[in-house]
């Protein structure tokens, strides 16, 4: 297995490729792994240029460490995605969820501990998550005077409108179990159980086809804000590209020959 490792935004992002699996892990433990605009900007060019790169099929977002995801924005003096900038028409936050909408590769949230503000924002981002069965899941913002305002746009379809109330207008955080209970994860695990699950998930990623996964993700994209007939008319014509794809004809072939499929990504 090809193993390279990067370092972004002063080293506060390792970017660790493996393979086809391209790990993101927030480093900042001893400030909980809090964001700063520079991390933000980090991941956001990290994910644009794996959405380039056709060899990448999976990507896996992480904190380093066995305390906290992510505790949300630094908000300590200096480079605070907080400070005041009112000539910035677009905020690190948001360029990356931009980046993040527009990417065709399933990404999966290692939630390795405390997942706080703008931690929920980035866990809302991912796909698919593994959580530890210690992690809380909480939007405290209104504690400090402030409200999770771009963050909704992440985890309005993820929580249930009533939860979602309760955790921004009081900032009461809920526990792995809860979250897995409302549908927010798809594993709670010990934290010694972390990567076999995470890792099990993208084995599970890995061996279907990449090109069915773009394109799938594409097509939820897509259909998000259209209405019925858009979406019936939208998917019915996706069908015959989707089925004229190198991967979809090695696919049949191999149901049809009981055998594995080999991928092409084509």
């Amino acid at each position: 297995m090809d193993v390279s490792m990067d370092s972004a935004a002063g080293g506060d992002l390792l970017v660790r490729r493996e393979g086809a699996v391209l790990r993101l892990t927030l480093n900042r433990p001893q400030r909980r792994n809090a964001v700063t605009d520079a991390l933000l900007r980090g991941l956001r060019d990290a994910v644009k240029a794996a959405s380039e790169d056709d060899s990448v099929h999976v990507i896996v977002l992480t904190g380093e460490g066995d305390k906290a995801f992510c505790a949300g924005a630094d908000l300590t003096p200096g480079d605070t995605p907080f400070k005041p900038d009112y000539a910035r028409l677009q905020t690190p936050l948001g360029e990356l969820s931009r980046a993040v909408h527009n990417c065709r590769i399933p990404i999966v949230g290692r939630i390795n501990g405390l997942c706080m503000a703008g931690g929920m924002g980035l866990f809302g981002l991912c796909d698919m998550a593994v959580a530890v069965d210690t992690a809380k899941f909480g939007l405290p913002e209104v504690k400090i005077g402030i409200f999770p305002m771009q963050i909704l746009t992440t985890l309005r379809d993820l929580i249930p409108p009533r939860m979602l109330n309760e955790m921004c207008m009081t900032g009461r955080p809920i526990d792995a179990a809860t979250a897995f209970r409302l549908g927010l994860l798809n594993r709670v695990v010990p934290f010694a159980e972390l990567d076999h699950a995470v890792e099990g998930l993208i084995a599970e990623l890995l061996a279907v086809s990449p090109i069915a996964l773009r394109r799938g993700k594409y097509a939820m994209r897509a259909v998000e804000s259209m209405d019925f007939h858009q979406m019936m008319a939208f998917t019915e014509s996706a069908i015959p590209s989707m089925i004229q794809t190198e991967d979809a004809r090695e696919g049949l072939a191999a149901f049809n020959e009981r055998r594995t499929p080999q991928w092409r990504g084509r």
